[in-house]
């Protein structure tokens, strides 16, 4: 009975043992997409306080092996993590920070991610690399291995793919080999779809391809059949991206429908920074520890799930606005609205800009008082900003401190004038406002919006061809502005009656630019007059 005993007791150690050894490979995380997944907001606006250990650079990270291998093979090294103030994180850092908070040995992260880029090959600047993995293409090309100053880089080796699986293979045989135990990898974590927008019917096959490259990639790597199955886990676009495609958010969600192991994180309608592009801090945020719950959920992070709560958009869909608006800042302020500013200390008094908020908006406001007092002078237009940005001269003007700060004008109607009077901040230097990058397609510039060392009367119409509504959003050119007024008008603020009056004295129908110019048979797109009508030629 003893010897039996001593048995079941060796075969039991020698279980445990074996429990043991499995369980103590080094955990390895891939991340990789595009700019979302590369990181674009700053350390400084909305890293998570928890994450702000110590002070800057942080190093939140006790247990992390970092390689950030997009670029040369210089780069596929492991080291520490860091976040320094004017640097950008990305969701992976979130992710790593509660991996590492419920890690008690070291795990690998393994990062290769490059903004603007696509699945398909054609739709992106010729410079960039691209994940294409079709496997005929994919024969003929090589790693992308970084720019030069040739960018023959660029030309001759631009595959992402083979980039990430043999950046990886060039870790595993560096330094995860040796590792006691050995490695495990658990997951590909996965952004991008925006600059496939163009291909946007081929992103279902491309995306499909990719994803079992990748996994028949790492599986010759590490000889781990599991990894034929690799779980790949991914976030979707937002919806008020500029660069949303429906089509191709279709494709992600038939993708993890149709192959194994595939997950998504709905982003659909999280907040975006202020180029209605990418990720703010709060859906960066949002993101990582949505990654790392699923990476709990899948048992491949031996943690508990912790809270994440989605920071939605605030759309302004609720606002009921006046079709036709004016703000006239040089008009006296009230007592009530000037003793609000004078007593509240986040607006600091500045000699030369009357007062500044010494704060912040991460998503739209109108301007008020840290007590919550919106300014009855300032109400329906929204403002959002990083910090320090906007200042209030009562019966003079108010300020767009700087580039950092961005004016949005709600549901400007198709057909409709925008029109705002600034002046520059700053005498010696040309400044001057303009409409967000993202508005291009909605707006023409009638009048200025350019800088300019003088007082300018900018004037921008949403062309008629849309139906509906649309917020519009304006910044500062090369510095802080003064503004004036701002009106929303039906009619046209500047006259035509020159270019009417020119127009009936010619025997053939003649067009005019926005600067004036005379065309008789117009052949470039853009905006004309002719006869007090407005013509847009497609």
């Amino acid at each position: 009975m003893k010897r039996l005993f001593s048995i079941f007791t060796l075969l039991w150690l020698a279980v445990g043992m074996l429990l043991q050894a499995q369980t103590a490979k080094a955990p390895v995380f891939l991340y990789a997409g595009q700019s979302n997944a590369d990181g674009r907001e700053y350390v400084q606006v909305y890293l998570p306080e928890y994450m702000k250990v110590g002070t800057a650079p942080y190093a939140p990270y006790a247990h992390l092996k970092y390689a950030n291998i997009c670029g040369a093979p210089s780069t596929r090294t492991f080291g520490s993590r860091t976040l320094a103030i004017g640097s950008r994180y990305a969701f992976c850092d979130v992710t790593n920070y509660w991996i590492d908070n419920a890690s008690k040995d070291d795990f690998y992260a393994i990062k290769c991610a490059y903004g603007g880029t696509a699945i398909a090959t054609g739709v992106t600047a010729d410079k960039l690399p691209v994940w294409y993995a079709d496997a005929t293409w994919i024969k003929t090309h090589n790693a992308y291995k970084g720019d030069d100053i040739t960018q023959e880089a660029y030309k001759n080796n631009n595959a992402l793919t083979k980039n990430l699986t043999e950046g990886l293979a060039s870790l595993v045989e560096g330094t995860l080999a040796a590792v006691e135990g050995g490695y495990d990898v658990k997951a590909i974590m996965w952004h991008q779809g925006e600059s496939d927008r163009n291909a946007a019917s081929s992103y279902y096959v491309n995306f499909k391809t990719m994803i079992e490259y990748m996994r028949q990639a790492i599986y010759e790597i590490t000889g781990d059949e599991a990894d034929k199955t690799l779980p790949f886990i991914f976030g979707t676009i937002c919806h008020s991206s500029t660069q949303y495609n429906a089509q191709v958010e279709k494709a992600q969600l038939q993708v993890a429908a149709d192959v194994p192991n595939v997950y998504y994180i709905d982003m659909s309608d999280v907040t975006l920074r202020s180029d209605n592009l990418h990720f703010d801090g709060p859906s960066t945020e949002y993101l990582g520890k949505q990654m790392y719950n699923k990476l709990v959920e899948l048992k491949l992070v031996d943690g508990n799930p912790v809270e994440a709560v989605k920071p939605k958009a605030d759309t302004n869909t609720d606002i009921e606005v006046e079709a036709e608006r004016e703000w006239d800042f040089t008009k006296p302020w009230s007592t009530e609205s000037v003793n609000e500013l004078k007593a509240d200390v986040q607006w600091a008094e500045l000699k030369s800009w009357g007062y500044r908020y010494s704060g912040s908006w991460k998503t739209a406001t109108e301007l008020q008082t840290s007590t919550g007092y919106k300014f009855p002078e300032t109400e329906g237009l929204f403002f959002k900003a990083n910090a320090n940005r906007a200042t209030i001269d009562p019966g003079k003007n108010i300020g767009l401190y700087s580039t950092g700060i961005y004016l949005i004008i709600p549901k400007v109607k198709p057909g409709q004038y925008v029109t705002i009077e600034s002046v520059t901040a700053n005498a010696s230097k040309e400044r001057g406002i303009t409409f967000d990058t993202m508005y291009e397609q909605y707006l023409d510039c009638i009048q200025g919006g350019v800088a300019s060392y003088t007082s300018q009367k900018n004037v921008w119409w949403y062309r008629d061809t849309f139906t509906e509504p649309q917020d519009m959003t304006f910044c500062a050119i090369n510095g802080g502005i003064f503004i004036y007024k701002i009106m929303v008008s039906d009619a046209s603020p500047i006259a035509v009656n020159a270019i009417q009056n020119i127009s009936a004295q010619k025997s053939q129908r003649i067009y005019y630019t926005l600067s004036g110019t005379p065309v008789l048979n117009p052949e470039a797109p853009g905006l004309y007059f002719c006869e007090g009508k407005k013509f847009l030629l497609k």
